[in-house]
């Protein structure tokens, strides 16, 4: 963000404190049991909201001030609040155009299953145009084994594309690949892998990178579907207290998305958005557009999109039945090179170019030998940039090992966990299978944790189940405390807002959510069923239930 924007957005945040102080507030919130996150002040009674902002935090008493003929007073009853929550890792758009608009398979199915679901969403469609659905699991095809025979049965003449449930890897069937020009001479790209049968013959997946063989002939979809779905995710989130994110693959529908949404006044979330690079089965167009995007990327800043972040896929995904995950090699603790998504010199010099242009990194790291890959180019980062203090970040941070454990503390990298993602795999991951997820060991050693929700991998955007698993996770777990700050001030330091968001002092935006019932009075066991009754993001109601009046 250039220094005059940062300036006005300063003076933004100081100007309607300096008012209050001479005059009444737009809305008041009393009578509550206010988690502020502010290590100097921790519980109050009481907010007063003006021009967005937060002007008063404190007691029943000290609000009244505060109170005239045109505020709005809001009694909570007793109930909690707490800062509007942070959700380190998302993909809105993606999120939208499936879950509200794309062909859903059943979570739950055999291969007829998906076979009906798809004969239904292809009904009233000419026969030629792409059928594109997900998500699916290895486990629903006989022997574990996807096969495009399984759609040819079906849709001889029809293209299919079924994403499978990480979005790493998909099956499409043999109309699809005649299409695409793919056969048995067609070389895999870098990171990726086209498996055959055993009779030699393409089995119609494609494994990580393979997929962007397919993805240029998939349908655009029109831009009013996006807005539609953008607005859809931005509502559900503010349903779960969501007030702040990461989008983790911010393309250049995504970003065009988001502008069309901020120019109609209707993106009640502060985005961080996160540029891809180098993953074109991401991103939508070559590395080359790729590079171009992230060089006009000023033309999509706003007020509440902020475009100084890149991502970067280091590896692939921990899960059966390809383990696409890059691990530390035992016996002699090196990287598993040869599934890391880009040559070490090329990782590196790609960090240390965007650390030296100011830009904050996720690194999408699944195994450990991936974490140790990232961490290395970050501390190449460091030494080639001495004067920089970016604070890059290690996307999900699954897989961790001891040695690297203290190196997240001496290189001023966060660990952004997605623990909602355990909910669908457990606690264990890999090949051999290993504990996932070590909060306490990583908090223990200095590590900023951030936590996110990795929706669409996930159903919703509910961080209160993972809220709960942070709290119950053996000798993983950590505390309540510390675990509302991965959800709120650790996500505002990361995106490098924590003076203007994240926790509820005074002259920061007025971003906070009613719940109904108080965390720190219920068993652990039932945080995960917490429900969100208001969400208010720079002091306007953006949800609210029935309960919450």
């Amino acid at each position: 963000m250039n220094r005059i924007l940062r300036f006005a957005l300063a003076a933004a945040i100081l100007l309607p404190v300096i008012q209050a102080c001479s005059g009444t507030a737009d809305s008041v919130f009393h009578n509550g049991r206010i988690y502020t996150v502010d290590d100097s002040q921790p519980w109050a009674q009481a907010l007063a909201v003006s021009g967005g902002r937060l002007v008063f935090v404190g007691d029943n008493e000290g609000a009244e001030k505060y109170i005239g003929p045109g505020t709005m007073v809001v009694d909570l009853g007793g109930r909690m609040v707490m800062p509007g929550i942070h959700d380190a890792h998302t993909h809105l758009l993606l999120a939208g155009q499936h879950l509200n608009f794309g062909c859903r398979l059943p979570d739950s199915a055999t291969v007829d299953d998906i076979l009906d679901t798809l004969k239904g969403c292809a009904a009233g469609s000419p026969k030629q145009d792409w059928l594109v659905a997900g998500l699916f699991r290895y486990d629903q095809f006989p022997d574990n084994k996807p096969h495009r025979s399984y759609l040819d049965e079906v849709f001889p003449d029809t293209p299919v594309y079924l994403r499978e449930g990480t979005f790493h890897h998909a099956l499409v069937n043999t109309r699809a690949l005649e299409i695409t020009g793919i056969d048995e001479h067609t070389p895999a790209p870098y990171g990726g892998e086209l498996p055959r049968d055993a009779a030699g013959k393409l089995t119609g997946e494609l494994v990580e990178t393979a997929t962007e063989l397919v993805d240029p002939y998939l349908p655009v979809i029109p831009a009013e579907q996006n807005l539609a779905a953008m607005r859809w995710a931005v509502s559900v989130n503010n349903q779960y207290g969501i007030t702040s994110v990461q989008e983790s693959s911010a393309h250049l529908p995504t970003l065009q998305t988001l502008a069309a949404l901020e120019a109609e006044g209707g993106l009640s979330l502060q985005v961080a958005a996160h540029l891809i690079w180098g993953s074109p089965q991401f991103g939508g167009m070559d590395n080359e557009g790729l590079e171009q995007l992230i060089e006009q990327r000023r033309d999509y800043e706003s007020e509440h999109v902020d475009v100084d972040f890149i991502k970067i896929w280091v590896d692939g995904a921990p899960t059966p039945p390809y383990f696409t995950q890059a691990d530390v090699l035992p016996g002699n603790g090196g990287v598993e090179f040869e599934r890391v998504l880009f040559p070490s010199d090329v990782l590196n010099d790609a960090v240390i170019r965007f650390d030296r242009m100011g830009l904050k990194i996720k690194l999408h790291v699944a195994g450990d030998g991936a974490a140790r890959a990232a961490l290395d180019a970050i501390e190449a980062a460091r030494k080639a940039n001495p004067g920089s203090a970016i604070r890059h970040e290690l996307g999900h941070t699954n897989l961790v090992t001891p040695a690297d454990m203290p190196r997240f503390a001496e290189l001023g990298v966060i660990a952004e966990m997605s623990p909602s993602v355990w909910h669908i795999y457990g606690r264990l991951l890999g090949d051999p299978p290993r504990d996932a997820w070590e909060f306490r060991t990583l908090h223990e050693h200095g590590a900023q944790l951030t936590v996110g929700t990795d929706w669409v991998v996930t159903p919703t955007p509910n961080l209160f189940p993972a809220l709960e698993g942070m709290l119950d996770r053996g000798d993983e777990s950590i505390d309540l405390p510390a675990a509302l700050r991965a959800m709120t001030i650790n996500g505002a330091f990361a995106v490098g807002r924590e003076t203007s968001r994240g926790s509820l002092e005074q002259g920061k935006s007025a971003d906070f959510i009613v719940l109904d019932r108080n965390l720190f009075e219920i068993p652990t066991a039932e945080i995960s069923e917490t429900r969100v009754l208001r969400t208010v993001f720079e002091g306007r109601n953006v949800f609210h239930t029935d309960e919450s009046r």
